[in-house]
């Protein structure tokens, strides 16, 4: 009995592909395997999309499964995919804070209320980090050129003091430092690294309501200097950097505490915004990621269980519904992986992950725990850390736990 054969063309992603700007298509390798004359009359030729985004034809390469085979694979697809592993605890619980890759060394800086946590994901260990402005919160931190972690806005404690100060946090000192201060104060803001290595700080809330004025940070003077002002004023938004240098600004809080739809691009060659069209719905506190196609990824709505998302692209300036996510909200995290999927995870427990050459989800295995306000990181290893949250019956975390896909 003549056996039917798979196939083999393979596209190879550039392993570097993911540190790339400016070109999203991958590197591509074409292999074909001719069959022997006798394998020549195959009975079918099939095409497989891989989750990393590699594509196989092939004659010669290896038998068809049996029918019983196919059934397994596809039952264990069914139990999720990927695996999330308990890391060593943190030291301090932490909710509603920061985490922060530095590129250098590969660690993670956390920080909550004005003190840090830094986590080692090669030794699986932690160290306290020093604080900067106890009982802050609210703020952003981004990491500079330097490797070094720019903290913004917030307010402190109960007194709901808004902050203008920022403060830099150096890995290699374990120590923080002022940095000047910014023209206003504000928290519910976003910090954006540009191209330049500059940070773009847009809206957020001061006092009487939402801003429309933005500000760019210096590192190399330590001073925030003015610019120009959103078209719409925006809190509780997203800002995504696009291969471009312009900046998406989309959704939030706006005008009155009204959740809008509204989106802009700032373009700091120019100093100036113009208008990016429109969500097809309001959304507020939600997620973005920019894809490898240069694609946005919008999801989420606040603390609501939207499961919507849409994608922008920047190329057609337009928006279109993307596929609904198979985990109800909201989500507290979206990180794309070096394979061009995304990572998205909700307060239950619950993980998906997208994979944009299918237009498609996935479900993963459910974490170990559930936390809500949690945050994530892609580490160097390619694996994806979570860190912090709580949940009704532990209440504030000092769990973490690694995803591998």
């Amino acid at each position: 009995m003549r056996a039917a054969w798979n196939g083999c063309i393979s596209l190879a992603r550039n392993p570097f592909f993911p540190y790339l700007r400016g070109a999203p298509e991958p590197t591509v390798r074409l292999h074909l395997q001719a069959p022997s004359p006798e394998e020549v009359s195959m009975k079918k030729t099939r095409m497989s999309l891989l989750m990393a985004g590699f594509v196989s034809i092939a004659t010669g390469c290896q038998p068809e499964l049996s029918p019983e085979a196919e059934l397994g694979t596809h039952e264990a697809a069914l139990t999720g995919v990927g695996t999330w592993t308990p890391n060593a605890p943190m030291q301090n619980s932490v909710t509603m804070g920061t985490a922060t890759l530095l590129r250098v060394t590969g660690n993670v800086l956390l920080t909550q209320d004005g003190f840090g946590q830094l986590y080692n994901p090669y030794t699986n260990t932690w160290q306290l980090a020093g604080s900067f402005e106890w009982g802050r919160h609210g703020y952003t931190a981004t990491e500079l050129p330097s490797g070094k972690v720019l903290v913004a806005g917030g307010r402190l404690g109960g007194a709901m003091r808004w902050v203008s100060s920022t403060w830099l946090y150096d890995e290699t000192t374990n120590t923080w430092t002022e940095s000047g201060s910014a023209n206003t104060p504000r928290y519910n803001h976003t910090t954006t690294r540009l191209d330049s290595g500059k940070v773009l700080m847009v809206g957020g809330i001061y006092y009487l309501g939402e801003q429309g004025n933005s500000e760019l940070y210096d590192p190399d003077t330590g001073t925030w200097s003015t610019v120009s002002s959103s078209l719409v004023p925006h809190a509780a938004h997203t800002a995504t950097l696009l291969y471009s240098g312009k900046v998406l600004v989309a959704g939030g809080s706006g005008p009155n505490n009204g959740d809008i739809s509204t989106a802009e691009l700032y373009d700091p060659s120019t100093n100036t915004w113009a208008p990016a069209g429109n969500m097809s719905q309001a959304r507020k506190d939600h997620l973005a990621v920019r894809l490898y196609s240069g694609n946005v990824m919008i999801l989420g709505n606040g603390s609501s269980s939207d499961n919507s998302v849409e994608l922008y692209d920047p190329y057609n300036n337009q928006w279109v519904a993307g596929p609904a996510l198979p985990i109800p909200g909201p989500y507290f995290s979206a990180t794309m992986l070096y394979s061009g999927e995304v990572l998205v995870t909700n307060g239950s427990g619950q993980a998906a992950v997208y994979n944009p050459s299918a237009n498609a989800w996935l479900l993963t295995v459910p974490m170990n725990q559930a936390r809500s306000n949690h945050d994530a990181v892609l580490l160097h290893t390619g694996q994806v850390l979570v860190t912090s949250g709580y949940n009704s019956t532990n209440g504030s975390l000092t769990s973490i736990e690694r995803f591998t896909r």
